[in-house]
Parts: C-alpha cells; sequence; structure tokens
C-alpha cells in the first residue's frame, strides 16, 4: 500500500499541521475524499482493520 507524505520543511509551522492539529511524530491521518479526518492515530491492527472498513465501502 502506498500513500503520499509531503512536506515543506517549516516543522510545528506547517500550515498543514495545524490544519490537522499534528501534535506528535509519527502521526496518522486517514481522510476522506473530502479530506475530512475520519481517523487518527491508530496503528498496528487497528490501522489495518480501519483500513480495510473504508476500502470495503
Amino acid at each position: 500500500m502506498t500513500w503520499n507524505q509531503v512536506s515543506n520543511l517549516k516543522f510545528w509551522d506547517e500550515p498543514i499541521a495545524a490544519q490537522y492539529k499534528v501534535e506528535s511524530i509519527p502521526a496518522t491521518f486517514i481522510l476522506d475524499a473530502s479530506g475530512n479526518v475520519v481517523a487518527k492515530d491508530l496503528r498496528g491492527d487497528a490501522l489495518r482493520a480501519k483500513i480495510i472498513e473504508l476500502l470495503a465501502k
């Protein structure tokens, strides 16, 4: 599975980090097609299950 990773190297002054309230690294966010956060900070089995759930829709 691949996904986009972006940074403009502004660290905590990054506008996207502020928009999605990233407060630690690593942070995970799953966005819907409209850019809304549908899940965050999932790891391992919980992350895998959520992705499978969302892909089934």
